[in-house]
Formats: C-alpha cells, sequence, structure tokens
C-alpha cells in the first residue's frame, strides 16, 4: 500500500510539473510548433489523408516535406450558398507520395501564420508494403491482434496498456521483430515481450537502437508467437505512437572495419541475418544469435561528408561524417571516413605494435576488455590519439590512456602516464540555459613527446560490456587540423531548467540569435568564419567569427522594416584556412524533440533536422530592439571593466524592467553581468568585468556576443485571424438579413404552386445560414479573446559585438 500512494504522489508531482511547464511555454510569443502528424507513414505511390496536431499553427496552409517527391494540398470543403468560396477542412491536408520516393524516413513542417513550425519525421514505406493499422480491443493475450510475417503494423500504446499482436512463424525462419518509435519522434520509451502459445515467456529486450527494441525469433518448428508491446514506465497516449515491423527480410548489424579513407575501394565483412549470400561460417554470436556475414567490396566518396539523409540520433553522432550502405533491401549503415590508414585490431598478441598515422578498427569483444597499442614517437613531435564509438552509436563509453614505455639499464620496464581523457569537452553551458545535447562520450587526447621512444595507449569500454559489436575506432597521429559545425535554437526562459524547441520566426525589427557549436578537432586555432547563406530580401546576418579556441558563439539574424512573410530554409557556412587551403562546412541544424522540464537530464532528446528554417511575420513588430550607442569593434583591457551604453527601441507595449545579459560571451560560465532598463527608461550601461576568475574564464583574444533581454510584453495574439473572424460574422449577418428579405419577398409575390417549395428551400438555407452564423460568432469571440493584449515573456538579442581582449598594461 505504502508503495502504491508513494506512486500516486509522484504521478501528482509529475502532473503539476507539466502544467506549470505548459504554463510557462504558453507565457512566450507564439512560434509554430507541430507536435503530431496522423498518420505518419505511407507507400511509395499512395495518396493518404492526414490531419496536424501542435500549437501555434493558426491559418496552417502548406505541409512542406524534404523530398520533392512528396507534396501536399489542404483538403478543401467545396464552394456552396453560404460560403462562395472553398474553404480548408479543419487541420487535414492530403499527401501524395510519388512512386519513386526511396524508402525511408523524411520531414515535414507546416506554414502557418507563426511561419515555418517544428519538423517532424514522415515514413515513406516501400511501394509493396504490407501496411495495417492496430484495430479494435486488443490488451490482451486472448484478444492480440493477428498479424502476418512481412508486415508494419502502426499503432499507438495507451497509458498503462499494453499492445498485443500474434503472428504464425514457420520452422527455420528468421524472424526479426523491430519496434520504431524513438526514431520518429515518438514518446513512446519502448520494449517487446514474446510469449510462446502456452503463455511462456521465451525474451524480451529493450534499448536496440537508442530506445527502440528488437528481436530475433526462430524455432526448429512451426510456431505461434505473442507479443507484448508497452512503454518501459508503462507511460501512453497518442504520443506514444510506433510502427511494429516484423519480417524475415535482411538485416545488418555492423560493417568491420567500420570505417576506410576517403577514395578508397576495400573489402568490408557485413555481418547480420538473412544477408542474401550470407553464410555463418564466421561464427560470430550476438545476444546468443548467430550472424551470418557476407565480404562486400565497397567503393567510399572521395569527399567525406556527413550522411544526407534523415539522422534520428544525437547531434554529434548524426554529424560524423559516414557513407551509407545497404544490402538489397536491408536497413542502411554508415561506414566512416577515416583519417589515416586503417588496420584491424589483431587478436593475439596483447599488446598490438602499430605504425603511426594509422587509424585501428577495433572490438571489445568481451566484457571489461582492455585493448594495448605501442608505437614509436619521434622526438618533439604532436601526436593525436582519438577514440571514436559513441558517435558511430556503438555501446561504448571509450576511456584513453597514453604512457611512455622505458626500461631501466637493469632491464626493468616503467610506464609513464602522459596523457589521458574520458569525454570530450561539454557544450552545455554551466548556467543551463540549454537542453541541446551537443555531446559525446568519446575520448581524445595529446601529447608531445619529450623524448624518442615507446609509447603505449590503452583503450577500454567503461559500460563494461562486450560483443563483437561494441565497436570503435582508434585514431593515432600527428595533427590533422578540421572542424565540424552546428547551429541550434530553443526557446529562451529566464528559469533555465527548461528546454523547449523552436523554430526562429522574425518580426519586424527583430533580431534572433542562433547558436553555433564548432567542434575543433587536433587543436585547431585558426579562425571559422560563419555566414548565412539564402536569407530572404529585408533579412542580414552579420558574420560570426570564431578565433583561436573559441567553439561556440550567436549568428543574429535580423529583419529590418521592408522584411516581407516568408517561410523557407537557408544556409549556415563556415569557412576556415587550414593548411593554406579554404575548407568550408555547412552547418547541420538540431533542435530538441519535445519539451523538456530540467533540461540538463540525461534523457533530454535531441536531434539533427535535414534543414535550416527561418519565417517572418510581417504582421507584427518585436517588443523592443536593443542597440549599443556605438556600432564598432570595442577594446578592453585584461583585468579591466567594459562599459557598454545601451539604448532600447520600444513599440510601446512593454511592461516592468528589461534585464539584459552578454548571450554567449566565450568563457563566461555563469552569473553574468545585467543590467535592469525600466519600463520607462530607454538607456541604460552594461559593464562586464573581463577579470578571470571562476565563473568567466577568458584570455586575451577577439570575442563576439551579442546582448539578450527578457521582459514581459502586453501582447495580441494573431490580431489579423481575429479581424477576418469578425469580418465573416459581419457578412453572415448580412446574408441571414438577406435570406429573410427574399422569404418575406417570395411569400408575398410567390405562386402558390410554387410558394410551398420555394419557402422549404429558403428556409432551409436559412437555417444553414444561422448555423453558420453560430458558429462564425463563437470562432470570432475565441480569437477576440486570443487578440485581447495578455502579458508574455519575450526575449529579445541585439546584434553582433565585437570586443579585443588586450594584455594586461605590465605597469599593472
Amino acid at each position: 500500500m505504502k508503495s502504491i500512494k508513494h506512486w500516486k504522489t509522484r504521478v501528482c508531482l509529475i502532473a503539476l510539473l507539466l502544467l506549470s511547464f505548459q504554463q510557462l511555454v504558453c507565457a512566450q510569443l507564439p512560434t509554430a510548433d507541430l507536435r503530431q502528424i496522423k498518420p505518419f507513414a505511407a507507400a511509395a505511390g499512395k495518396t493518404v489523408e492526414l490531419s496536424i496536431l501542435g500549437s501555434n499553427l493558426d491559418d496552417a496552409s502548406e505541409l512542406r516535406f524534404s523530398h520533392p517527391g512528396i507534396t501536399a494540398k489542404p483538403v478543401m470543403l467545396p464552394a456552396d450558398d453560404i460560403y462562395p468560396e472553398p474553404r480548408r477542412q479543419d487541420s487535414r491536408f492530403e499527401v501524395s507520395v510519388a512512386k519513386d520516393v526511396p524508402p525511408g524516413i523524411y520531414e515535414v513542417r507546416a506554414v502557418s501564420y507563426f511561419g515555418l513550425s517544428t519538423a517532424r519525421p514522415f515514413v515513406v514505406a516501400p511501394a509493396d508494403s504490407r501496411e495495417i493499422d492496430e484495430t479494435g480491443n486488443h490488451d490482451s493475450r486472448e484478444t492480440a491482434q493477428a498479424v502476418e510475417v512481412n508486415s508494419t503494423v502502426t499503432g499507438s500504446v495507451p497509458a498503462r496498456g499494453i499492445d498485443w499482436y500474434r503472428f504464425q512463424a514457420r520452422g527455420g525462419q528468421r524472424v526479426l521483430v523491430e519496434l520504431i518509435a524513438e526514431r520518429v519522434d515518438s514518446r513512446l520509451d519502448g520494449q517487446i515481450v514474446v510469449y510462446d502459445s502456452e503463455g511462456r515467456e521465451i525474451t524480451r529486450n529493450r534499448d536496440w537502437f537508442g530506445r527502440d527494441p528488437f528481436l530475433e525469433l526462430q524455432s526448429e518448428q512451426d510456431q505461434e508467437y505473442f507479443l507484448a508491446i508497452s512503454d518501459i514506465l508503462y507511460r501512453g497516449g497518442s504520443e506514444h505512437f510506433y510502427r511494429l515491423n516484423i519480417s524475415d527480410r535482411p538485416h545488418i548489424d555492423f560493417v568491420f572495419p567500420p570505417a576506410g579513407e576517403p577514395g578508397s575501394r576495400n573489402v568490408y565483412t557485413v555481418y547480420g541475418r538473412n544477408l542474401p549470400g550470407g553464410s555463418l561460417g564466421n561464427a560470430v554470436s550476438l545476444n546468443g544469435q548467430k550472424l551470418e556475414s557476407i565480404e562486400v567490396e565497397i567503393q567510399l566518396p572521395e569527399v567525406a561528408t556527413p550522411p544526407a539523409s534523415f539522422q534520428p540520433w544525437k547531434p554529434r553522432q548524426g554529424i560524423l561524417n559516414g557513407h551509407e550502405f545497404q544490402l538489397e533491401h536491408s536497413n542502411t549503415v554508415n561506414i566512416g571516413f577515416a583519417t589515416a590508414p586503417v588496420i584491424r585490431e589483431s587478436v593475439s598478441p596483447k599488446i598490438q605494435t602499430v605504425s603511426v598515422p594509422v587509424e585501428i578498427a577495433g572490438q571489445f569483444n568481451e566484457p571489461h576488455e582492455e585493448d594495448v597499442y605501442q608505437f614509436q614517437a619521434t622526438k618533439g613531435k604532436t601526436y593525436c590519439i582519438e577514440v571514436i564509438a559513441d558517435r558511430m552509436k556503438s555501446k561504448v563509453d571509450p576511456y584513453l590512456e597514453v604512457f611512455q614505455i622505458t626500461k631501466t639499464k637493469a632491464g626493468e620496464v616503467t610506464r609513464k602516464k602522459v596523457a589521458e581523457n574520458d569525454d570530450l569537452p561539454s557544450f552545455f553551458s554551466a548556467d543551463n540555459k540549454d537542453a541541446i545535447n551537443f555531446d559525446t562520450v568519446d575520448a581524445a587526447a595529446s601529447f608531445t613527446a619529450k623524448e624518442a621512444g615507446l609509447y603505449e595507449v590503452v583503450v577500454l569500454n567503461q559500460f563494461g560490456g562486450g560483443s563483437p559489436a561494441h565497436l570503435y575506432r582508434l585514431a593515432i597521429r600527428e595533427p590533422t587540423p578540421d572542424f565540424q559545425l552546428l547551429a541550434s535554437t530553443e526557446r529562451t526562459l529566464p528559469t533555465n531548467r527548461t528546454g523547449y524547441s523552436v523554430t526562429p520566426l522574425l518580426r519586424r525589427g527583430a533580431n534572433w540569435g542562433v547558436r553555433i557549436v564548432a567542434p575543433r578537432q587536433d587543436g585547431f586555432t585558426g579562425e571559422i568564419v560563419v555566414t548565412a547563406e539564402g536569407l530572404p530580401p529585408g533579412v542580414t546576418a552579420k558574420p560570426l567569427v570564431l578565433s583561436g579556441k573559441t567553439d561556440r558563439g550567436l549568428l543574429v539574424l535580423s529583419a529590418d522594416s521592408t522584411a516581407k512573410r516568408w517561410a523557407g530554409e537557408f544556409k549556415i557556412v563556415g569557412k576556415a584556412q587550414i593548411n593554406n587551403k579554404q575548407e568550408v562546412r555547412e552547418a547541420r541544424f538540431a533542435s530538441l524533440i519535445w519539451g523538456h522540464i530540467f533540461s540538463d537530464a540525461i534523457r533530454v532528446r535531441s536531434r539533427l533536422t535535414t534543414r535550416i528554417p527561418l519565417a517572418i511575420n510581417e504582421d507584427e513588430a518585436a517588443p523592443v530592439e536593443i542597440i549599443p550607442t556605438e556600432e564598432k569593434v570595442w577594446t578592453v583591457g585584461l583585468n579591466q571593466k567594459l562599459e557598454i551604453p545601451i539604448q532600447l527601441k520600444d513599440t510601446g507595449t512593454r511592461k516592468g524592467s528589461l534585464t539584459i545579459e552578454p548571450n554567449e560571451l566565450f568563457g563566461m560560465l555563469r552569473r553574468p553581468p545585467t543590467v535592469n532598463i525600466g519600463e520607462k527608461e530607454t538607456e541604460g550601461t552594461l559593464v562586464i568585468d573581463f577579470k578571470p576568475n571562476g565563473n568567466f574564464k577568458i584570455e586575451p583574444g577577439q570575442y563576439q556576443f551579442a546582448l539578450m533581454g527578457v521582459g514581459v510584453t502586453q501582447y495580441r495574439h494573431n490580431v489579423p485571424a481575429s479581424n477576418a473572424a469578425a469580418a465573416e460574422v459581419k457578412r453572415l449577418e448580412a446574408l441571414v438579413s438577406t435570406i429573410k428579405s427574399d422569404i418575406e419577398t417570395t411569400n408575398a409575390t410567390a405562386e402558390k404552386s410554387k410558394s410551398a417549395e420555394q419557402v422549404k428551400q429558403n428556409a432551409d438555407r436559412l437555417k444553414r445560414a444561422e448555423t453558420a452564423l453560430t458558429q462564425a460568432t463563437t470562432r470570432a469571440n475565441s480569437a477576440e479573446k486570443k487578440a485581447t493584449p495578455a502579458d508574455s515573456k519575450f526575449a529579445a538579442w541585439s546584434k553582433l559585438i565585437t570586443v579585443n581582449v588586450t594584455p594586461p598594461s605590465e605597469n599593472k
């Protein structure tokens, strides 16, 4: 009984937190958020009708897909004697998938009054796919829904419920059962439990592909299986949707080696199940199941780039350079691009000697395994050692140690640690003001050899697991400078404890800060110049320059008074000089999947989107513009204070003080300085102390940042919609009046033989017009209520500010 009370208390607490979160979200200037599409899949060559759900999707007029072969048009109600023009039917669209659209996951966004929405996955199934919807009551083994092998079921798990399915498999048939949920932005953290016809549990699985389960079933005899699908915490509802694949099609578990040099053509071993031409000759097993293998010659492209397709994984996993590969109709896997010649880990001897530069394709075949490699280093040279495992979705948390190996005259071997690393640097801000996960648990270290001789690299898996699929790539090389580029936006809140996805929406006179993250490789400290390309007329962005060690910043988009309504995509690119050659990297955009309380929790989900969205709303103006009084390069000495005078351009709707602080000033970890500018004031001065301390790790150099202000404004929601709704009421009032007048005229002039029929027709038309008027009045009242001025929190940015921090004066 105690546990039940405790459970109820926790549920109530969670409900209160969610309510608070929803209220907090609603208190922001609105942007379009697409939360769900129903259905979220269609076969190639098919047309389906779907509906969209979300917030701030007012006047949704378009759906835009990431593949040109997927098109949509609104479902329209025909014109009639009440409505002279066709009308959109709720939020429903007719979506057509061309026959030549390759099977896979694509993205869709809605275009509404509040701009381009957040993106949601849309699945295109093969043209011959057997697609089934869950039907009826199947919440018990006795009522399990019958399906066939090589079918895909689309469904959703109810709260505190289980979905049951049953299917018949032939003796010897290798059946693979896969649940796709996390990979299509479902809230479901799914598990599959399998029972036989007698009700005995056979196996279960969760967290195979991220949070999605996968398992294999095989029996010597014909067998009926029962599948129980649920959330691990028995949560459920319409947002806990899934696709359940039951098939005997080819499936690739992994490819070895997992990487090759760009432009190379090599033989790779593909491991999996139901592989065309595969055999069990290599005697490799995974979770007790024997894997087939086949050797395949694969040509890698000359240029290393990230996969262009939809990547449902963490941003640092999705942006890892890789070549997509599949066998016939199998799943797709990525083969990485190595930065040095690739060799395979040897089973013996225990310590493997390698020549540098090298990339070692390794496996933690057994739990708690340590792999050891030795190489000869040259005195004075710098060596970079990098482990890639988490970024290629291997269930490995690598730890890296480097030792100098020496021998005494007596022959005694000594090991001196010269470098070690657990994780690559984190991109989470120390003050919890961001929630998107740009981190990885991969490791990298570097050292300069003070003496020539033998050095040893030790790699271990801190998760402790082991299997042939626990892959890693270990690169040992001299510095190979490079960088990656990621961009993101998320809702800015003063509470600092909530993460929420948002798509940039520029109102007139607004600035919007897009966060830029640029992971640098092998100590690269060159300038990275970040620019925006393909912006619409009236929108500009000052280039962001990331200098020295700076690996993050803000690209500020600015809309002037000439910017017109627009919704589309643009590009963000970074350029740098590396080895006397200009290198260009196109940024990938990252987004939160759902809103989250406690945004620094480990289970917050982030992923890449295929395009960078932007929209302009010309009907609304920014509540305030933050403008430094001087547009110049500011200069301040280390240990000195910088005063930045600020002017505000208000629209007259702001309430209370506007709190302004520096945003994305590199090295400022927490508790940034602020200035409060009162409701009736338009000027203030922000003072930044450039004295290094525990919260501000600043060095001499050039930096760029923006000023960010958080305040409250009197906001009117979608005034054009309110005006249009009021105009529609007036039109229908006039129509009702006209119909009544026509009825009176008809009654007075019509012949008796025609009078009864005309009276009936007029009465019917009047009834329909009055019903339409009642409905329109309800909509108009609702729109007017929404458009009534109400307090709303908002965030505003200045344009980029550049500051040179000079070394401290010697006489001070």
